[in-house]
């Protein structure tokens, strides 16, 4: 597979009036960013402790934020619950995360790191973080200011259009 354009850009045709330059997609430029940036840190961060990327963000997760219902873990790492079920009762397996009921409601259960869970975070976290400093550093701190408004700025949006689409 390879472009025959010259300009190294790939045009879609769409059977439509116009052609889509496939390179200008949002959706698959901030996916493979994502999952390269995963890959990186899966291979130099994650391997070694035999977690996943998934595993990765609920402990992140839970280590910036604290304890919560599975909903809320769901919610904040934008994976579907179902996923994140099944990963905290991996994680809960390992002794990673423990599991209370919820003290003003007994039928939820709320999901909590474990000692070993957090100092996994307190361990991992300075690597995780190199490599995103070392994708930072190639831009100036005004154009890095800028990229994360932009990409804030359209997560905002995507909420309001979810939060507006039915179930």
């Amino acid at each position: 597979m390879h472009d025959t354009s010259g300009s190294g850009r790939r045009s879609v045709a769409t059977g439509g009036d116009q052609d889509i330059d496939f390179d200008d997609l949002l959706q698959i430029q901030v996916v493979t960013l994502g999952n390269k940036l995963g890959l990186s840190i899966l291979r130099r961060a994650l391997a070694p402790k035999n977690l996943s990327i998934r595993e990765w963000r609920v402990i992140a997760i839970m280590f910036v934020f604290g304890p919560g219902m599975a909903r809320q873990i769901s919610e904040l790492t934008a994976l579907d619950p179902a996923h994140v079920s099944r990963t905290i009762h991996q994680l809960k397996k390992r002794g990673i995360v423990t599991f209370h009921e919820n003290p003003n409601d007994k039928r939820q259960i709320i999901v909590d790191l474990t000692a070993e869970g957090a100092a996994l975070a307190r361990e991992l976290l300075p690597q995780v973080s190199e490599i995103a400093h070392a994708v930072r550093s190639i831009f100036t701190d005004e154009e890095f200011a800028q990229l994360i408004s932009y990409l804030q700025r359209a997560n905002d949006h995507l909420d309001v259009m979810l939060s507006s689409d039915p179930d």
